[in-house]
């Protein structure tokens, strides 16, 4: 029972995300994609382990096979299989409701204002990594809230970096890769993307460049099935190398370093699912409460201390994502979101003829891979999606308007016609 609940949990989103993703040997990444891969890599890696583990010697099985009780295998895959099904008849709805707009982006932002964007980012992030220093360039291996904090603000500036330098290539479709990455928009990306290597944010910054993927696939041009799998390889062992010498680990446990991702990240989902069990229904009140997390780092660095903890075992400050649905909504509540979750992605792609919803489109698509599925919603809902990815695009959209019409000639009031003068007798 269990090895067939794991055959279909792999298949289900395996077959979905290939209906949705390649046509004729020509792929799309989009939200399918990168929500499929994230699926399989933080949910059902962890199953696949704990199933397999009495007949494959995998590493870490033993352990493994403590943490994960028997009794607890068959409901989660359950979960996990009823949960997809709810996202796939969501997202086949929205398909049949949104149709997608053509691959042209008509630009509503002027390259001066993006210009702005990016150098108040730059100026931010020098002034974060100022203010933060002793935080953000400490030597400690192991990771504390202040340093967690001093590099989410690092972070931050790049994402609002990279925001606009999306924008502008979204209104520059025909201008080629090595000349956008030339450009004002990429360079800071560069430096900022490295630094964050440095300090370990190796998953934000390969967040960023899934979505440099998913706008090329669906902006431009499709790539090959080949070359995809070929760069998905080299994308993990890049990531898997870097990951070992933040470790001073040797570098030929790069793969073995990808692999622990989803099973460390994982540790939370069994512990809460051996001392807390499945809930039917919750309320969302550590959700609301996250949404404190909206007001910025550099201007509250304890932002942290004041928000509510998720009632969860975090050994390493994530949080599986099952735990967080689970916390806030409940199975039927999750059920709900999942099935209305990808409609929004739908909309988002049948307006992408709007640099707006374009850019919402791509980055909240991104984050899904990978942050969507790791990180609490005070990170991955509310900063990640909401803010950097929907509010922060539409406060720049809209900075752009108002400088418009702030520069735009006044139109000259109408004439008015002169009034009769009344005569007397």
């Amino acid at each position: 029972m269990q090895t067939l609940l794991l055959i279909i949990a792999v298949v289900l989103p395996c077959w979905y995300a290939y209906r949705r993703s390649v046509s004729q040997g020509w792929v799309e990444i989009n939200h399918v994609t990168t929500f499929s891969f994230g699926f399989l890599f933080y949910w059902i890696t962890p199953l696949a382990v704990r199933i397999l583990a009495p007949h494959v010697d995998f590493p870490l099985a033993k352990v493994w096979l403590g943490l994960f009780r028997e009794n607890l295998v068959t409901p989660y895959a359950l979960c996990c299989v009823g949960l997809y099904l709810c996202f796939v008849l969501g997202d086949c709805w929205g398909a049949s409701r949104f149709r997608p707009a053509p691959a042209k982006v008509v630009s509503t932002v002027p390259p001066v204002v993006l210009s702005l964007v990016t150098a108040f980012a730059c100026v931010l992030m020098v002034y974060s990594a100022y203010v933060m220093r002793a935080d953000l360039f400490r030597s400690d291996p192991t990771p504390t809230l202040q340093t967690g904090v001093a590099r989410g603000a690092a972070t931050a500036c790049v994402v609002l970096m990279a925001t606009s330098a999306l924008m502008f290539t979204l209104a520059h479709s025909d201008v080629p890769w090595w000349k956008l990455l030339l450009s004002r928009y990429y360079l800071p990306i560069f430096l900022g993307g490295g630094m964050m290597l440095l300090f370990g944010s190796r998953l934000s910054v390969a967040s960023l460049l899934v979505m440099a993927v998913i706008y090329q696939t669906n902006f431009r041009a499709p790539l090959k099935l080949r070359t995809v799998v070929a760069s998905v390889l080299l994308f993990a062992l890049f990531f898997g190398l870097v990951g070992t010498w933040r470790e001073g680990s040797s570098p030929t446990g790069a793969l073995f370093n990808v692999f622990l991702e989803p099973m460390i990240g994982s540790l939370s989902l069994v512990h809460h699912l051996r001392y807390k069990g499945i809930a039917w229904t919750n309320e969302p009140n550590q959700l609301i409460s996250d949404f404190g997390n909206l007001v910025p780092t550099v201007l509250m660095p304890n932002k942290l201390k004041f928000l509510k903890n998720p009632d969860a075992y975090r050994p390493l400050g994530g949080l599986h994502s099952f735990v967080s649905f689970n916390l806030n909504f409940g199975l039927l509540g999750t059920a709900v979101f999942w099935f209305l979750w990808p409609m929004l992605f739908r909309f988002f792609r049948s307006r992408a003829t709007e640099t707006l919803f374009a850019t919402m489109y791509v980055m909240c698509s991104g984050w899904l891979t990978f942050t969507f599925y790791r990180d609490a919603f005070s990170l991955s809902l509310v900063k990640a999606i909401f803010e950097q990815s929907i509010v922060i695009p539409i406060l720049i959209v809209g900075f752009a308007r108002l400088l418009s019409a702030a520069a735009s000639p006044e139109q000259e009031a109408p004439m008015l016609s002169p009034q009769p003068q009344g005569g007397g007798a």
